[in-house]
């Protein structure tokens, strides 16, 4: 566990230390990923309606046309573990997205038992500001930004690829987010060595006993939740879970504001001249 939290935290660094104002990492797997259609936040053809036939057709499209026109959205990734000890941990990645303002803010948090590095970043007429720190020691980056972001925000999603639900399962349909969406799943327990193969650490020998997919699309073709389930347990019998989710939500109803540490930024970008 404590090996794939440190390798998120020098993720972060990294990306921290970009020049442009925005995760670098995550142009590269927007990049990469595009072309054969893995972004999390890829919508699909809405789902079929229920007809009798369990395994309806599932298939995804681009979801940046049907989020540019409604204006606005908010993804969020998370990745949640418990290990052989009971130690849980959590990664978040929230970007808060307005198009119509062209403002951007995101946050990134690792909380639990392996609590560690977290940042807040607010982009704005071509400026990025990234917070670090608590409120007693918090530092200031101030960086031009690129017009990116719709991307960087999708990239969050970029290690789920939808050709693994060739095989997928209506389930039915269900409220998310305040819409109607239909659910698809595809359980493969071989699947967790493409995505949760490095969820508990190189200390960890588990013995995976599930693993799920889960994907919901709703009447516009957009898929605004994308997770994978990991279940299992190690050679002394402990039972260990990992969590991934990708979501978007708040469609069209984002709004981004200043950040109250706005002026504080400024000020000490200021004074560092």
């Amino acid at each position: 566990m404590r090996v794939q939290v440190l390798t998120v935290v020098v993720a972060v660094l990294l990306v921290i230390a970009g020049c442009t104002g925005a995760p670098t990492d995550t142009q590269t797997a927007a990049s990469g990923d595009d072309a054969a259609g893995t972004s999390g936040g890829s919508g699909g053809t809405g789902g079929s309606e229920d007809d009798g036939d369990d395994t309806a057709e599932f298939a995804v499209g681009d979801p940046e046309t049907r989020l540019r026109d409604a204006g606005s959205f908010t993804s969020s990734w998370s990745l949640t573990t418990v290990d052989s000890t009971g130690s849980q941990s959590m990664l978040t990645n929230t970007y808060y997205v307005d198009l119509e303002a062209n403002r951007t803010s995101e946050t990134f948090t690792i909380s639990g038992d392996e609590a560690g590095v977290s940042y807040e970043r607010f982009i704005a007429d071509g400026t990025s500001y990234t917070r670090l720190g608590n409120d007693t020691e918090a530092f200031y980056q101030v960086l031009p930004a690129d017009d990116n972001q719709i991307e960087y925000a999708l990239a969050r999603g970029a290690s789920f690829t939808y050709d693994d639900f060739s095989d997928a399962t209506f389930v039915g349909t269900e409220t998310f987010d305040g819409v109607t969406v239909d659910r698809y799943e595809y359980t493969d327990p071989m699947l967790w060595r493409q995505y949760g193969v490095t969820a508990f650490g190189s200390d960890e020998n588990v013995t995976i006993t599930d693993f799920t997919l889960v994907v919901l699309v709703d009447e516009d073709g957009l898929a605004r939740s994308s997770s994978w389930d990991l279940r299992g347990e190690t050679e002394a019998g402990d039972p260990v879970s990992a969590e991934w989710r990708f979501e978007l939500t708040d469609v069209g109803t984002t709004s981004v504001s200043d950040p109250d540490w706005l002026d504080e930024a400024r000020a000490q970008t200021t004074a560092t001249y």
